[in-house]
């Protein structure tokens, strides 16, 4: 029998929503083949029966008269919209062919790859596909969003730290992000924690609807000063002698050499750094450092702050460490490998990339970390850690994303002569759109092909547009499990047949595989790539197929293993120790070291602030920041669905009202930011959340409703904050070659001076 009260043509099918990393469960309604109704998933772990506005979207997402629905092959001049209808099998045949002559004339490294943050399963079979054919080339947006911190958390913990707020945590830290926004589907987690006795400490230079709701400390720091901060912390805890002095002696490497490091930041220095009160710093530490358990949650904004993204990182995974916060209920829990699955470097082929070709890759001689010189070194630990599995890893070593366009516009160090982009809308999604722009444009790049929901102003650019499924229209595995930065498994129905001619992306890299000699690395389908994914999960279960897995279980997670450091290994009869080059947590760490990094954390000034440059704050006097996640919009997506553009309209600067007044604007007046890359118009929120000498400008805007040809391409360069934003070095992480979404410098002033 059916459910009650449902046709004989309505069915109820389980999904994972992709509207942004998270992906929590969703029960779909489908009726008469057409999805109706969309809702949470009551008992699943994420989102526990919620959904957000931007999931409830994805039905007019779904049937949207603006979906791209077929391959496009461009026929005019690059921007000029000319298009007409191809096959997939006559387009990729043509691709296949051209990269192959591109590989022939320039090498495997002149074709690149980009890819941005959800839409698709594009990282992992881009990376197969490039590692396959040759190219090191592939860039993602991960090298300044969650993926360059769970890097860092590999090289001194051994894997990632979860990221969630467990009991019977006593203090948790919110550090760089407002979870009110961007991890809306857990926030509830969070609102429990604090009914049942929890103290939050909220680190973030504006006052969120985070800091309104849970705050019992709010640090409003200077943007861009987490690791003077972080480095402040450390100094009470050592100097007041509140850490572990057991788990340090018997489990941290480099301890006496961190306690010399920290003395080099006194309070007094960091309050004048940070410009947070001495005693609150004080406060602070203590707290987090006397609370058992506590717990340090990520937050995207100590990934986007470019030459302290390392040390910021590498503060936090001390500060856990010490305090004996690792790896315990209520704490930090280390995550992954997952042991179930077939996953990360098995999946990616990530050792069928030639040696040769590793050393070509852009940004990896300066940047060592991010790319293949880091990833040898740190897998090598790992697989010996983990008995010789090749899954266990959270690395997946990528080039520079900036270098990209510079080896296009310049041809340096090599050229860059092919691009393919997956679920990424570069125009508005990387810094320095100008210079994206520029390569996009270049002579020079001889193919640009893209993969899209819709027509973008990127895919105006491109040679091939390729129409690629949302999650309702596939199988999806949760991307931190093949990714290889989480130990659990989640996969959620194909809720509907695509429409059209819309495939999966990874038809899109199977495709060129085959043509191009990978016969034997593709799977026929991608239910049959889950179903190998999965396997060992499978196989335990006595379940078929990935696709009756998420019929019958939809998820699967680890039994809770507290401390598994101290478990004994079966082959040595010793404690297993860390997934180290020493088996310690590595507060020195020796990895940064042979890579010729600082092995300790240490704080330096953003080159674009008050303090590191004076004469240039004269003419641009406020802070900028942005890059801050706001629902219902995820990036540069969502903007074409009218439920959720009625919600946002328009592009929104906040302004403290004591600037505004000064500056003669107004609630809702359109102004001008800007700063010495360029200016944008954003219209006025005036608001006492954001501190006198800050703005915050939203990221993301673009305007598919309007004029789509170049130069307009959607009004791309007006309101966009990556024309603001910079990408060369001096602004970088070292280590990791993270960019600098803040802090920055601008001006703002009314519209009407610039009209």
């Amino acid at each position: 029998m059916g459910n009650p009260g449902l046709s004989d043509k309505t069915e109820i099918k389980r999904a994972l929503c992709f509207g942004c990393w998270l992906q929590g469960g969703v029960r779909a309604t489908v009726e008469n083949g057409r999805v109706v109704k969309l809702e949470g998933e009551p008992d699943h772990p994420v989102n526990r029966g919620w959904i957000c506005e931007r999931c409830k979207g994805f039905i007019e997402h779904l049937y949207h008269q603006d979906r791209l629905n077929y391959p496009m092959k461009r026929v005019g001049e690059r921007g000029e919209g000319k298009w007409e209808k191809i096959s997939w099998a006559q387009a990729l045949d043509e691709i296949a062919e051209k990269l192959k002559e591109i590989r022939e004339k320039y090498g495997a490294e002149a074709v690149a790859a980009i890819a941005g943050t959800g839409r698709g399963h594009h990282k992992i079979f881009q990376a197969r596909f490039m590692n396959l054919f040759g190219s090191p080339n592939s860039a993602n947006a991960g090298q300044w969003c969650s993926v360059v911190s769970r890097f860092i958390e590999c090289i001194i913990l051994g894997t990632g730290a979860g990221r969630t707020v467990r009991q019977p945590c006593r203090c948790a830290v919110i550090w760089g992000g407002n979870p009110e926004e961007s991890l809306a589907c857990t926030y509830s987690t969070l609102l429990e924690a604090k009914t049942k006795g929890t103290k939050f400490i909220v680190i973030d230079p504006k006052y969120s609807e985070t800091v309104a709701q849970l705050a019992d400390l709010w640090l409003q720091i200077r943007p861009g000063t987490d690791a003077a901060l972080a480095l402040g912390w450390l100094n009470v805890i050592i100097e007041e002698g509140l850490y572990d002095r057991e788990f340090v002696d018997k489990w941290c490497h480099g301890f006496d050499q961190l306690k010399q490091r920290v003395k080099e930041y006194p309070v007094k220095k960091v309050a004048r750094i940070t410009w947070i009160p001495e005693e609150k710093i004080i406060e602070s530490a203590r707290l987090y450092a006397t609370s058992k358990p506590a717990s340090i949650l990520w937050g995207v904004k100590t990934d986007m702050q470019g030459r302290n993204v390392t040390s910021i990182n590498h503060a936090k995974c001390i500060l856990r460490a010490i305090t004996g916060n690792l790896d315990i209920v209520g704490g930090d829990m280390l995550e992954g490998p997952c042991e179930k699955a077939n996953y990360g470097p098995v999946l990616e082929y990530l050792e069928m990339m030639p040696l040769e070709q590793r050393k070509k890759q852009l940004g990896a001689d300066r940047h060592r970390l991010w790319g293949w010189p880091g990833y040898e070194i740190a897998h090598e630990v790992l697989k010996a850690y983990w008995y010789g599995k090749g899954n266990a890893s959270v690395f997946i070593p990528a080039c520079h994303e900036p270098d990209i366009w510079r080896a296009i516009i310049a041809g340096e160090p090599y050229p860059v002569k092919a691009l393919l982009c997956s679920g990424c809308n570069p125009l508005v999604a990387y810094p320095n759109t100008k210079r994206v722009y520029k390569a996009l444009k270049s002579p020079n790049l001889e193919l640009f092909v893209v993969l899209e929901h819709w027509m973008t102003p990127s895919a105006m650019l491109a040679d091939y547009v390729f129409p690629v499924t949302n999650w309702l229209e596939m199988p999806v595995m949760y991307t931190q499990t093949y990714q290889g930065h989480g130990n659990r498994v989640s996969i959620g129905e194909r809720v509907v047949q695509p429409s059209h001619q819309r495939k999966p992306d990874y038809y899109f890299y199977q495709g060129l595989g085959l043509r191009l000699g990978q016969e034997k690395y593709w799977r026929k389908t991608l239910e049959e790539e889950w179903d190998w994914c999965i396997k060992p999960l499978l196989d335990e279960l006595n379940i078929d197929s990935a696709n009756e897995f998420a019929r019958q279980k939809r998820w699967w997670i680890p039994p809770t293993i507290e401390r598994g450091y101290e478990k004994l290994d079966p082959e040595t009869g010793k404690p297993r120790g860390f997934a180290t080059p020493t088996g310690k947590v590595e507060l020195y760490s020796t990895i940064l070291e042979k890579l010729g990094y600082d092995p300790l954390p240490h704080y330096e000034e953003p080159p674009e602030t008050l303090v590191a440059d004076p004469e240039l704050a004269k003419e641009y006097p406020l802070i900028l920041i942005t890059g801050a996640r706001f629902r219902p919009m995820h990036h540069s997506e969502h903007r074409q669905i009218p439920s959720l553009r009625k919600l946002y309209p328009y592009p929104t600067v906040e302004i403290n009202p004591v600037t505004a007044r000064r500056l003669g604007i107004g609630e809702g007046d359109w102004t001008i930011i800007e700063t010495p890359r360029g200016k944008i118009k954003q219209r006025a929120k005036l608001t006492t959340k954001v501190h006198r000498r800050m703005v915050e400008v939203q990221h993301g805007w673009w305007f598919p409703e309007e004029i789509a040809e170049d130069p307009v391409l959607y009004r791309v360069f007006e309101s966009n904050a990556n024309i603001l934003t910079p990408d060369d070095d001096r602004y970088c992480d070292p280590p990791t070659g993270a960019v600098a979404f803040l802090p920055l410098l601008c001006k703002v002033y009314p519209a009407k001076r610039y009209t």
